[in-house]
């Protein structure tokens, strides 16, 4: 999002991969976006479990392989400019070891179960987390301009953004299911 609403401060690499706001391999960040999304969107249907399975695989051994790697390089770090964080890649090994065998242990307890998982229409969305994700994008638009470098108005934009795209998440997601009260008189 910082790349749309302020390219001139955002630069990114990953491994030899790398950009600076719309130049360089940008096409990778909208790409791995919308393979996220989708992997929400299929969890939240019910149908198709295979692929969901595929994707979330996909998903979990990409990241856990490039933390692996970065490990094994010297001196390579995750880096968090907006907050002036830098981690190296050593401390995330096991943490993402584990989600990946989690991530197992998931697909394993729903290919066991599957006819209880329930299914939802392709169509149906949660409008309302949606709408107050399209709300922020307001926001993070106005603080990302009036802000300058990484001072605290930015700093705001990358908050909302980061709420903005768990709204997104739950969006997509399953839908939340009505409770209608019955009338039993």
């Amino acid at each position: 999002m910082r790349i749309i609403y302020k390219p001139e401060i955002s630069s990114w690499s990953i491994f030899s991969l790398s950009g600076k706001g719309f130049e360089g391999e940008f096409w990778l960040l909208p790409l791995l976006v919308i393979f996220a999304i989708s992997i929400f969107y299929f969890e939240g249907r019910g149908r198709i479990r295979q692929v969901y399975h595929v994707f979330l695989l996909i998903w979990h051994s990409l990241l856990t392989g490039a933390i692996i790697y970065g490990s094994t390089q010297s001196d390579t770090e995750v880096s968090f400019g907006t907050w002036g964080i830098s981690v190296g890649f050593r401390w995330l090994v096991i943490p993402f070891i584990l989600f990946f065998g989690a991530t197992i242990v998931l697909i394993y307890q729903e290919r066991k179960i599957k006819n209880e998982i329930p299914t939802f229409s392709w169509t149906k969305i949660n409008l309302q987390p949606l709408i107050i994700a399209l709300a922020l994008s307001i926001v993070a638009f106005l603080f990302f301009r009036f802000g300058t470098g990484f001072n605290w108005l930015v700093k705001i934009a990358v908050g909302s953004t980061i709420i903005q795209w768990i709204l997104i998440t739950e969006a997509f997601g399953r839908p939340y299911e009505r409770k209608i009260k019955k009338d039993l008189t």
